[in-house]
């Protein structure tokens, strides 16, 4: 069953406030994009026999990605992305 989330009105201080978080979530996500784009792929983790134990930092690519799926979910910023041209930002 498809369920669809009631928007505000138009012009309403619901409306208002329901963009104003869009745009600010919008903007954690460039936020998070860019710190996770500054972050190594590849961590040690510790020595053995002398050697690093290197790991692959999937960390920041997670958070990130789960960030993007919650986002994608809500109506509005889909709105806001399409009509920029952005949408790519949900799968970067």
């Amino acid at each position: 069953m498809t369920q669809h989330m009631q928007r505000p009105v138009p012009g309403t201080d619901a409306y208002w406030r329901d963009r104003w978080e869009a745009f600010a979530q919008i903007r954690k996500l460039e936020g998070m994009i860019a710190w996770r784009d500054r972050q190594p792929h590849w961590c040690i983790i510790g020595y053995v026999d002398g050697e690093p134990d290197i790991d692959a930092n999937v960390e920041p690519w997670n958070r990130v990605h789960d960030y993007q799926q919650a986002l994608a979910a809500n109506p509005t910023i889909a709105e806001i992305l399409g009509a920029q041209g952005r949408l790519a930002l949900l799968t970067a």
